[in-house]
């Protein structure tokens, strides 16, 4: 969600507007963070720590051994983060009393949002939730959270039929879906069927509601910031953040705060300026591998690492030097470290 979204887009959002108007509004408040993606930006939020400190610095990470990637948070296992959330706070303040809500349409997000649940000493198995784009309906980690039924009840697959389309777009699928307009609305189902079901403000200790709505992500990513595809989005965003709040005043009155932010915003790059990680290990192939192409074995540009071959690259009589000046002579490429080079800086900055 970028900061110039509630300008260029203030017709659509008239939720958002309105709170801007009638609130504190922070037009340069930021947390600065590398890389500025989900996993790290919701940790950052979630614990005001540095990643160097919560631990949590990519999306997903590369394991060599079994040549896979994985991902950070996966299956809503909050081990990864090593620092104390604010939900996690909150439930130690209050011996368990309060009422902790969490949810995210990814498991990146949603987990740093509930923090550990039953998962740290004298927790509570808070409710929190992620999307299942395989599925399309709502899961947990029952080892350190609640799925209430209410919530399995509800299911992406009701938001299209067989031959749906939205702007042209196939959403026949629970992971198309989640990329269209359609999504915020089953976003808002979950958090409002929340908000009725669970005993929030029922005693005079303050409940803590978590909630990563992605819609701005997910169809910016896909059509860019600029796009017609997101300004619609942003307008069911927002109707849908009504009825939330909605929910929320019928439960409880007005006397809560609310908060909102964003964890990190995008560029708007025309398409013809993308450089898409295939694209890059094709150069490099052809530049040093061109009969067997055998010299990466997995580039993720989401956490910035490259892995290769070391005994290709031997056979070859190729050096990682010589694959890092090569991708920094390319003009969309600013710098390339080896694993050498990192190591050596880190020793010097002790």
């Amino acid at each position: 969600m970028r900061r110039d979204y509630f300008d260029r887009y203030a017709g659509v959002m008239p939720t958002l507007s309105a709170l801007r108007r009638r609130a504190a509004w922070f037009s340069e408040a930021r947390v600065n963070f590398l890389p500025t993606n989900t996993a790290v930006g919701h940790s950052t939020l979630a614990t005001g720590a540095d990643p160097a400190v919560h631990g949590v610095t990519v999306n997903n990470i590369y394991d060599r051994f079994h040549r896979r990637r994985l991902d950070i948070f996966a299956g809503m296992t909050p081990q990864p983060l090593m620092a104390l959330t604010l939900a996690d706070v909150w439930q130690l303040e209050t011996s368990g009393r309060a009422i902790v809500l969490a949810q995210g349409s990814i498991d990146r997000a949603a987990t740093p949002l509930a923090g550990h649940g039953a998962c740290q000493l004298n927790g509570a198995p808070i409710v929190a939730v992620g999307y299942d784009e395989t599925t399309g309906a709502w899961h947990t980690n029952p080892d350190c959270f609640r799925l209430p039924e209410y919530l399995k009840r509800l299911n992406a697959s009701a938001l299209w039929s067989t031959e749906s389309e939205w702007l042209h777009h196939k959403v026949d699928s629970p992971a198309a879906v989640r990329r269209s307009a359609l999504f915020p609305a089953f976003e808002a189902d979950a958090m409002t069927a929340m908000i009725e079901h669970e005993p929030l403000g029922e005693d005079g200790v303050a409940d803590l509601l978590l909630m990563n709505d992605k819609g701005a992500d997910f169809v910016g990513h896909r059509y860019g910031p600029d796009s017609d595809e997101l300004r619609l989005t942003l307008g069911e965003l927002d109707r849908n953040l009504a009825r939330i709040i909605g929910a929320l005043e019928a439960r409880v009155g007005k006397d809560y705060l609310l908060a909102v932010s964003a964890d990190h915003g995008m560029p708007s790059a025309p398409p013809e300026r993308r450089h898409l990680a295939p694209e890059v290990m094709d150069l490099l192939d052809q530049k040093f591998d061109p009969e067997g192409k055998q010299i990466v074995t997995s580039y993720e540009p989401e956490n910035a690492q490259m892995f290769v071959d070391e005994d290709r690259l031997a056979h070859l009589g190729v050096t990682l030097d010589d694959l890092a000046r090569f991708l920094e002579a390319q003009p969309f490429v600013f710098a390339a470290f080896t694993h050498e080079e990192v190591r050596r800086a880190a020793e010097s900055s002790r």
